[in-house]
């Protein structure tokens, strides 16, 4: 660990991805968590937040006086913000200007997606990630890039348009044996923990990947789980889905809800793969596979399986 770095400001901290990095980093010895929260806002996660000992301080991305007094004392930020382009850049693009100002130490923007640098994943959506990407390396801050495919939860629900298991039924374009990388939530969280803290992350892009599959993998794992057919529905070609990808252009919706679905369908489409694993850099942290993830979802008992829900929104 580190030692210089003990006081980290967590943004986004109350969302869903949000919430696992809250609980990873105050499972880290050493770290004080400082929590940014909109004025005036009230919830049983907060509450839960600050019974914990974490700081919680008042501010938005659109002020820069209330983030300049969130950063006073703060060696890291980590990123979880999602949203509009005013949110996840205009607004990433000030915290990291305060931060700059500030001698942060360690900036983690709000990646954990698929590889935005592929040239072919060429989507309006990445465009956020690349542009504050390329303002970070710029800054001179100190920065961590953590990537890790799709999330399990919003991979393997309806929001992704591929896997619709209360329904019963599987999409794929191509052959349904298109790989793809995805990770859970909770392990891409402990995987920030670490980076976070650790000197030999500095100024690096890592990815990380809780297991590799295709559609047929995961439609043949679930029949066997649960002795349920799925029924198949082929969409297109590969080529087919690449096209629709380009001309996906939808106003109003926000960049993490077409980044999770284009977190999946990119990779489906033959970009944005993650072709270098640092899994072995933290040897200790076993990742949960799609396996874990179907039987705690689909086997467990029903009072059980309710507190593991597939997403229906990010």
């Amino acid at each position: 660990m580190d030692a210089d770095i003990t006081h980290v400001l967590l943004v986004g901290g109350t969302g869903r991805f949000g919430g696992r990095l809250a609980s990873a980093l105050l499972a880290r010895p050493g770290i004080h968590l400082h929590v940014l929260v909109r004025p005036g806002a009230r919830s049983d996660a907060l509450v839960s937040l600050a019974e914990h000992g974490v700081t919680l301080v008042s501010g938005t991305l659109d002020d820069m006086r209330s983030l300049d007094t969130a950063l006073e004392g703060v060696d890291a930020v980590v990123s979880a913000v999602s949203g509009p382009p005013e949110v996840q850049v205009e607004g990433q693009l000030r915290l990291l200007d305060s931060a700059r100002r500030h001698g942060v130490i360690r900036f983690i923007p709000s990646d954990y997606s698929l590889d935005y640098t592929d040239a072919d994943a060429g989507d309006a959506f990445m465009d956020a990630h690349r542009r504050v990407a390329d303002a970070v390396v710029k800054s001179g801050v100190p920065y961590s890039f953590v990537l890790c495919g799709a999330f399990m939860e919003t991979a393997l629900s309806p929001q992704a348009q591929v896997f619709d298991f209360e329904r019963g039924v599987v999409s794929y374009w191509g052959t349904g044996d298109e790989p793809f990388d995805v990770t859970a939530m909770a392990d891409a969280a402990r995987w920030v923990a670490e980076v976070v803290v650790d000197p030999h992350a500095a100024c690096r892009r890592l990815e990380f990947v809780g297991d590799v599959a295709t559609v047929n993998d995961v439609a043949a794992l679930y029949e066997a789980l649960t002795s349920q057919r799925l029924r198949r529905l082929c969409r297109g070609s590969v080529e087919d889905l690449r096209r629709q990808l380009m001309r996906a252009r939808p106003e109003g919706v926000s960049v993490q809800v077409s980044s999770a679905q284009l977190s999946l369908l990119a990779q489906l489409a033959g970009t944005g793969r993650l072709r270098e694993p640092a899994n072995a850099e933290y040897p200790q942290l076993r990742p949960m596979t799609l396996r874990d993830f179907l039987e705690a979802r689909w086997l467990l008992s029903t009072s059980a399986r309710a507190t593991l829900p597939l997403a229906s929104q990010p």
